[in-house]
């Protein structure tokens, strides 16, 4: 039976790579074979392989595009994938910085933010800015981000002024050798004398702001917008990314899936019967269709160019298929049921 790499990875088939990408240092993480009680030691090693190789194939678009497909071979062949060595590359360091000896590395702070913005189905179609308030650390004013009361400092003892720790661990591909940012001084070699008494020497103090976000043409609902840089400041002069969420509220006459978009339109038996030319609302423009004579009900028909855009290629769009429905009229007028009974006596 095939493996379940999303399962694996506790995410979905829709997911950005940096949900998979956060998923994935996470359970490597838990998992680690060193952080596993001798009673548990095999556990961890199948569970921490596991991860690896289901992360090898969907951190790779042409791995993760044969997997979707079904293939359930070999994906150990080498892609120009985003997937590469330097992710994992990365993801050892954050390893290194984290959890990896926790006795003498404490865990680097997470800057990247996360939040969920709801936005219209038009909007979300067409693109849009927003302006939204979140809570964020920000560079301190009074000491710029020093952490330092009068600007004097004295050199990092632990690194000896480098900034920087090496460390080796034991890995399951024998012993890796990483240098990751002395947690003391914070990768900056050096230590203030005199805290800062706005920020109490941290270099950041907490603000909640207003951000502008560009919207793109053709999100859809459930993926992830990333906006570089907007995130958490710290005190080594590092800046995290926001993420948002979007949530797209329902149209209350477009249905969408992926860039096509589909609606119901109902017609009477003359129209049906005899034909007629109608306007169709599409989330542009009215569009004129013709309604050829001997039209049934649940007949669909296409409209081109009526979708939504291309996420990345806007000028391109998707389509509207409309279903036409025959309306049963509840009341009608005399002349009405004349011509019905007329009708019924020709049928």
């Amino acid at each position: 039976m095939a493996k379940n790499y999303y399962q694996i990875l506790e995410v979905k088939k829709t997911d950005s790579i940096e949900t998979i990408k956060k998923s994935y240092k996470k359970l490597a993480l838990k998992y680690h074979p060193d952080k596993a009680e001798e009673s548990k030691k095999k556990e961890y090693e199948s569970n921490f392989q596991a991860i690896n190789e289901a992360y090898s194939v969907l951190s790779d678009p042409a791995k993760k595009q044969r997997y979707d497909s079904g293939e359930t071979g070999n994906f150990s062949s080498r892609s120009s994938g985003s997937g590469s060595m330097s992710d994992f590359g990365d993801i050892f360091g954050d390893l290194f910085r984290g959890r990896f000896n926790e006795s003498s590395y404490d865990e680097e702070p997470d800057l990247d933010l996360h939040y969920g913005l709801v936005i219209d189905f038009n909007e979300a179609a067409f693109g849009c800015e927003k302006e939204i308030m979140i809570k964020r650390n920000v560079q301190c004013k009074k000491c710029k981000g020093s952490g330092s009361e009068d600007g004097k400092f004295e050199k990092c003892e632990r690194c000896n002024g480098s900034g920087r720790l090496e460390a080796n661990q034991q890995t399951p591909w024998g012993v890796i050798r990483q240098t990751v940012k002395c947690p003391s001084c914070e990768g900056v070699g050096k230590k203030v004398k005199n805290e800062c008494n706005s920020c109490g020497g941290n270099g950041v103090q907490n603000f909640r702001e207003k951000v502008k976000i560009k919207i793109p043409a053709g999100i859809d609902n459930g993926q992830t917008l990333r906006v570089m840089r907007e995130g958490d400041f710290s005190k080594g002069g590092d800046k995290g990314d926001l993420f948002l969420r979007i949530q797209i509220t329902p149209h209350k006459t477009f249905r969408r899936e992926d860039v096509d978009i589909y609606m119901e339109f109902p017609i009477s038996f003359s129209q049906a019967a005899l034909g007629d030319k109608l306007m169709i609302p599409t989330i542009s423009e009215e569009v004129k269709i013709k309604i050829v004579a001997g039209t049934e009900s649940g007949n669909v028909l296409r409209i081109k160019g009526q979708g939504i855009p291309h996420i990345n290629n806007p000028k391109y769009r998707g389509d509207q298929f409309v279903k036409l429905i025959i309306k049963t009229p509840k009341k009608l007028t005399r002349a009405q049921t004349k011509l019905f009974k007329e009708l019924g006596k020709l049928d």
